[in-house]
């Protein structure tokens, strides 16, 4: 008799041997008279992919990498030099940008017009009482 896993036995259960009525720990080897194969239990492995890399190649990639950071501190050192959001390409110059009221993409926050933007706070209001301490 030579030792078997219960993970691949079809007398086990999610942890319980049907035959012996006990729990059991599925990747523990033991001998057992009850065993059955069970081709079902067993995954199918899939072939992971590898990308291999050499010695040079990984030590080109760790020299390109410290030079661009080496050229993000230069930059991030350097003050931008003087101009508007258009002229420093952050905002896009063919995109208006502002909406009015009437353009379609306007939307009020809210239609209290006591309290336009934000609408009415007055539901955050606490029952806290402060100590006289």
């Amino acid at each position: 008799m030579a030792k078997v896993r219960c993970k691949v036995c079809a007398n086990e259960l999610k942890g319980f041997c049907k035959i012996k009525k006990i729990g059991v720990k599925t990747n523990k080897p033991r001998l057992c008279e009850a065993y059955i194969y069970d081709e079902v239990k067993i995954k199918a492995r899939d072939d992971i992919k590898v990308i291999r890399m050499g010695y040079q190649e990984q030590e080109e990639q760790r020299r390109r990498m410290k030079e661009e950071l080496r050229e993000l501190r230069r930059m991030l050192k350097e003050k931008p030099s003087q101009g508007t959001a258009k002229d420093l390409g952050l905002v896009k110059q063919d995109e208006n940008n502002i909406i009015l009221p009437g353009d379609r993409r306007f939307n009020m926050p809210s239609t209290d017009m006591k309290h336009p933007l934000t609408g009415d706070l007055s539901r955050f209001i606490t029952n806290a009482e402060k100590s006289e301490d």
